[in-house]
């Protein structure tokens, strides 16, 4: 329940390069959106996010 809870955005903002978050498959298509948002904004500055699906979760990865 607690990972329903994490804000998306937030904490895509302040990831570390190479560090993983996830959240429940439910919140797909806001990590997904929110992920392209952060991709978008954060591209100036040279940083990079992925998504992938794992089992019943979602991860993002900061790539750079």
């Amino acid at each position: 329940m607690e990972e329903m809870k994490k804000p998306i955005l937030p904490t895509i903002r302040e990831m570390e390069v190479d560090e993983v978050q996830s959240w429940p498959i439910e919140r797909y298509d806001t990590v997904r959106i929110s992920m392209n948002r952060a991709n978008l904004m954060m591209r100036p500055e040279g940083r990079k996010y992925s998504m992938r699906t794992k089992g019943l979760t979602v991860e993002v990865v900061r790539l750079a």
